[in-house]
């Protein structure tokens, strides 16, 4: 929760939401996530009684999770559900349950397997109540990427489809989803560098800043890039000078409508496993 609330508010991520921005969808995806308590505690469990061998992973039922989880985020916040916040916290919920390791970046290949077997284990069944649930919170956008991508129930049904291929179609649209691709080693990269950040700027926000501009930057038009790198000299949100070029930068880059707001779900993912780690807000 803490590692959401860091993410999306942690100021000032130039391009994306930040504490100074007026991005009403803010709010939302915070709410997203507390929305759904419960099931992160459930998924949690599920993943305790799979270390335990109470519960094989094949029968977890991520899908009908992972489902009832999103309606009732859109009970709470109709029509401002954000799965790409949801769904990677559920999973990696479940997933640090069953491992219990201590460090999720030295024993990050135990995590990526763990992941593996669990996105695995699933079929047909656990797309359609993914897609199903997609369509009852009105994220037919979503949808509609799938179908365009030739993801429905049906082909998973005939091709043998899991739920990593859904997310990882997602992921090219929505990052957060990327973090659920087991290939994507560079998540735990991305939270050791937050870890050295905080270090070195000794402030966590701007650790959080730092991140999600390495991120975009290869996206940033390139006067951007010149100030970003005047920015990170000058300590980010450490110092007068740091903030005040990257809110120039974020003013600038809204006027241009260059955002990068997509981006969101996977910086809260990363930061939600750099508190893990140990990072301290």
């Amino acid at each position: 929760m803490e590692g959401v609330h860091l993410a999306i508010y942690s100021s000032i991520k130039p391009g994306c939401y930040h504490r100074l921005s007026l991005d009403k969808d803010a709010r939302y995806l915070v709410s997203s996530l507390v929305s759904v308590i419960e099931y992160l505690d459930q998924a949690s469990m599920i993943g305790e009684k799979i270390r335990r061998g109470e519960l094989a992973a094949p029968h977890a039922s991520w899908g009908t999770l992972l489902g009832k989880a999103l309606r009732e985020a859109y009970r709470w916040i109709p029509n401002n559900v954000f799965p790409d916040i949801i769904v990677p916290h559920l999973m990696y919920a479940s997933v640090l349950a069953y491992t219990d390791v201590d460090s999720v970046v030295k024993d990050s290949g135990k995590i990526r397997r763990t992941l593996n077997i669990f996105l695995h284990g699933t079929g047909w069944r656990d797309i359609k109540m993914f897609i199903d649930a997609l369509r009852s919170i009105h994220r037919y956008d979503m949808v509609d990427h799938l179908r365009a991508s030739g993801i429905d129930h049906v082909h998973a049904l005939e091709s043998g489809m899991t739920l990593e291929d859904v997310f990882r179609v997602l992921g090219s649209k929505w990052p957060g989803f990327v973090s659920l691709d087991t290939r994507y080693t560079q998540l735990y990269d991305h939270v050791k560098q937050m870890i050295e950040y905080s270090k070195k700027y000794g402030d966590t926000e701007s650790a959080v800043v730092a991140t999600y501009l390495d991120l975009v930057e290869k996206r940033l038009p390139s006067w951007a890039g010149k100030m970003v790198k005047e920015a990170r000299n000058n300590g980010l949100m450490t110092s007068k000078e740091g903030s005040k070029i990257l809110f120039n930068i974020d003013l600038r880059l809204r006027k241009e409508k260059h955002l990068f707001r997509e981006y969101i779900g996977l910086i809260a993912i990363i930061t939600s496993l750099a508190i893990y780690e140990g990072l301290r807000p």
